[in-house]
């Protein structure tokens, strides 16, 4: 086995790991009732995959400043080298994992899941299906503040 194959079998084995602690219900509602396993293993692979270059990238060369246009390379930056490692982990041509993505809904997903897995480790004693329903629950809160807001209702 290649170096690369060992690196996809670990992450792959990782992804399976967390896939294990989700529930049904939960991955249904957080991911939607059409995600297949398939889909459901690459949002968790690719949230692996983003967590640890923006881990690497923060250690190794964090954005100068948080104004939009440095921290905009610097997001851009992370997200081509997630891309690039996602498709070769998935065996992928790099336009079908820029198409995977780069698709807004699965983005979000993912950024939201890596978000979810940081507080995993953070917080070991509460389950990830725990976690990743308090995140959907943050989510749905948020909209409804949205709504109000843009709708004009200040009070």
């Amino acid at each position: 086995m290649s170096e690369g194959e060992a690196g996809r079998a670990s992450a792959d084995d990782l992804a399976l790991e967390y896939l294990r602690r989700l529930d049904e219900e939960t991955m249904t509602l957080a991911w939607g009732p059409g995600k297949t396993f398939e889909d459901r293993r690459r949002i968790v692979a690719a949230a692996l995959i983003f967590s640890r270059k923006f881990e690497e990238r923060m250690a190794r060369n964090p954005p100068e400043s948080l104004d939009d246009a440095d921290f905009g390379r610097f997001l851009m930056g992370l997200m081509n080298a997630a891309i690039s490692e996602f498709a070769a982990s998935e065996g992928l041509d790099p336009a079908d994992a820029t198409a995977f993505l780069g698709e807004v809904e699965t983005r979000d997903l993912i950024f939201e899941l890596s978000d979810v897995l940081d507080r995993a480790i953070e917080d070991p004693e509460t389950p990830l299906n725990e976690h990743l329903r308090n995140a959907v629950e943050d989510r749905q809160h948020k909209a409804i503040w949205s709504r109000h807001w843009s709708g004009g209702h200040r009070g």
